[in-house]
Formats: structure tokens, C-alpha cells, sequence
């Protein structure tokens, strides 16, 4: 009854089997597809971007990039295989 309850026993059981298989076949290409549209979207926006960065605090670029291209670049390369939604802190974890 107690091993039932411990969190090792749970965290076996609440990743979804096919999960892995999902994750190779259709989120990582669907990401890498996201990161070349969001890197296309950004390249587009730089002549808008820079005169929106000519008034302080001059930080246009980092928050356009953040908010086209980091996202699907996390979501694609630095996440761990099989997990597909963050945590509270908005990292991808284990």
C-alpha cells in the first residue's frame, strides 16, 4: 500500500505510452516548422522593429524575438523527449 503512494510509482504511470511517438513524429517537425515561420515573421518585422527600437529603452529586437523565435525553438530543441507542456515557472522539465 505504501509503495502505491510514493511518487516514484506515480510518475511510471502518468506518462502516456504513446507519447514518445507522438513527440518524434509530428511536435518536433510541427516546432521546427514554427521556429522557420517565427524567424521568416521576424526577418519581415525588422524594418518595423527597428524604428520601434530608436526610442528608449531600445529593446524592440529582444522582445519581437522572444516573442516569435524563442518560443518554438524551446519548444523544438531544448525540451526534454515526451514532455509537452511547462511547468508553474514556465520550464520544460522531466
Amino acid at each position: 500500500m505504501l509503495l502505491a503512494c510514493t511518487p516514484s510509482a506515480h510518475s511510471a504511470e502518468s506518462q502516456v505510452p504513446g507519447i514518445y511517438f507522438f513527440d518524434i513524429v509530428f511536435y518536433r517537425p510541427a516546432g521546427f516548422v514554427a521556429t522557420i515561420a517565427g524567424s521568416a515573421l521576424f526577418v519581415g518585422m525588422m524594418p518595423l522593429t527597428a524604428v520601434a527600437a530608436i526610442s528608449p529603452p531600445h529593446d524592440a529586437f529582444d522582445k519581437v524575438a522572444n516573442t516569435l523565435v524563442m518560443p518554438p525553438v524551446n519548444f523544438t530543441f531544448n525540451r526534454p523527449l515526451g514532455v509537452v507542456s511547462k511547468d508553474y515557472d514556465g520550464v520544460y522539465r522531466q
